[in-house]
């Protein structure tokens, strides 16, 4: 019983890890900010969408705005072997654990109003996504208790107000509930498909196929955070945008079963890190802007993962990741009224540190190369389009066979190592369109 409880945490362990990687604290909140690489959003407020970035910006609009937008994500995530635990021996074939396309696509749409009431006050309603990730391996992966599926979604929805000050100071607010469903199935893999004789100790391990489910859990639940930030205007061509989001928690409870286990209630809580945002947008000329954006997340209140069952704590893990920033560069020219281009490039740093990587989607740092395009139908109707190619840092990963670690540790001299290595690429190809209307 014990051995299956620890498989579902620490399949609920890898989820909360990849749900708290920089590669999966979604910026995808536009494709206006796509095609900027999302530089000086906080600030820009060329259309609704900058109320997924800074509650203040609403002030900004002098008429009621609405934006329809989705994005699609193709991302490239290869997994290539490189170790397996000694018990396997060297006749393991390590071309096993090789799988391409290990996360698949994905559509992650979004949607904004914002309505003036007066010279002062104007108030917004946002949707959109700010975490999420799905990593799937085949279900006879070799590597299959720390392989299988790992899906994680959140969607947030946002009401916010902002209040001008003067001609040059806003401020705003923002609360925020946020809805996630996850799911993991795990399975056994290669350690036990032609079972383990030990007989130095007279004990051995039955053979159980690959792609027998060991773990799987299925949980959802409501968090609440709140958003506060602030446009300062030097003039009508510069201004300057701050903004702070609180941590969500996520106490995701719902069903675990297992191999031969009736099923069982249990619980995990996740935060969901708090990030800071500063933007600066400069218009040059007629022509020429540029606008960067600076993006701090707390990653390091994330210091451990605690599981619980009815029968109490049954998983406890340190993971202690280190808080990254995101930092983002971007121009834009404009050819008429009618047409708009814009560039943009980002740096987007890991939070994961070494040792703590999972190929649930290991983390890496990242280069954004974005561009994208405005163009109207009418003086109240435009639709945007914008393309990003992310560029993922190649990293090793190295993890220890779940089934394995449930071993008594008498028995590790015996066993040896039972680390699983990996090397990772990760890119994406990220596509958006959105719709705007002002009214």
């Amino acid at each position: 019983m014990k051995l299956h409880k620890t498989l579902i945490a620490s399949a609920l362990a890898i989820t909360a890890i990849n749900a708290h990687s920089s590669s999966f604290q979604l910026n995808e909140t536009s494709a206006s900010g796509l095609g900027r690489a999302f530089s000086g959003d906080a600030v820009i407020a060329d259309d609704a969408a900058v109320l997924a970035r800074n509650p203040a910006a609403v002030a900004l609009f002098d008429k009621a705005s609405f934006s329809l937008a989705a994005t699609y994500v193709d991302p490239g995530v290869d997994i290539k072997g490189t170790a397996v635990p000694d018990i396997l021996g060297t006749d393991f074939d390590i071309s096993r654990l090789d799988q391409e396309g290990v996360v698949p696509s994905a559509v992650i749409p979004a949607m904004y109003f914002i309505k003036p009431v007066n010279d002062m006050f104007a108030y917004g309603l946002g949707i959109n996504t700010n975490f999420g990730l799905k990593s799937e391996y085949d279900t006879d992966y070799a590597a299959g208790s720390i392989g299988g599926v790992t899906d994680l979604k959140t969607i947030n929805a946002n009401v916010s107000g902002s209040y001008r000050l003067d001609e040059h100071l806003s401020f705003g607010f923002g609360l925020n509930v946020v809805y996630g469903e996850a799911e993991l199935v795990r399975h056994s893999g290669a350690i036990l498909e032609n079972g383990v004789s030990l007989p130095s100790v007279g004990q051995g391990l039955p053979a159980v196929p690959a792609d027998t489910v060991v773990t799987k859990m299925e949980g959802d639940d409501f968090g609440y955070g709140w958003n506060i930030g602030v446009v300062y205007e030097v003039n009508e061509n510069h201004r300057f945008g701050l903004t702070y989001r609180s941590e969500v928690e996520l106490d995701f409870e719902g069903n675990y079963t297992g191999l031969g286990t009736p099923t069982e209630d249990g619980s995990l809580a996740v935060d969901l890190p708090s990030y800071a945002e500063f933007s600066g947008f400069h218009q040059l000329n007629n022509e020429w802007s540029v606008h960067y954006s600076v993006m701090y997340t707390h990653w390091s209140s994330f210091e451990k993962l605690e599981a619980y069952t009815d029968d109490g704590l049954v998983f406890s893990k340190e993971e202690n990741f280190e808080s990254t920033y995101r930092l983002a560069f971007g121009a834009t020219y404009t050819v008429n009224e009618d047409l708009i281009f814009r560039a943009g490039i980002a740096f987007d740093e890991s939070a994961a540190v070494d040792g703590n990587r999972s190929i649930s989607i290991p983390d890496s740092d990242r280069l954004w190369y974005s561009a994208g395009a405005t163009y109207k139908l009418d003086k109240d109707t435009s639709i945007d389009f914008g393309v990003s190619y992310v560029n993922g840092d190649n990293v090793n990963v190295y993890e220890n066979d779940a089934v394995l670690d449930e071993l008594p540790p008498s028995l590790n001299p015996i066993v040896g190592s039972k680390e699983w290595g990996f090397e990772s690429e990760g890119n994406a190809i990220l596509v958006a369109l959105q719709f705007n209307h002002s009214f």
